[in-house]
């Protein structure tokens, strides 16, 4: 990640690879394989309230799905524009 362009360059070694285990995840996220496994997640989380924190991690993950999914409830010529890009 980053390699041609240095976004990464001097981070340690532990940030470089925290950083990327969390984009890997996030990538990840968008397998619709997993889709039941995150519901299942936010349906117990909500079901819990405010009792306990969210992982940033789990966070990040929803945020990237929901972008990814929300494609497909968008108006069929807005998102034929958007996947010919």
């Amino acid at each position: 990640v980053g390699q041609d362009i240095g976004l990464l360059k001097g981070l340690p070694s532990e940030a470089y690879w925290d950083f990327r285990n969390n984009v890997a995840g996030c990538i990840l996220a968008t397998d619709f394989a997993k889709h039941s496994a995150y519901c299942d997640q936010v349906r117990e989380l909500a079901q819990e309230g405010a009792r306990r924190p969210i992982p940033i991690q789990l966070e990040m993950e929803l945020i990237i799905k929901c972008a990814d999914i929300s494609n497909v409830i968008k108006p069929t010529k807005v998102a034929r524009r958007w996947a010919l890009r």
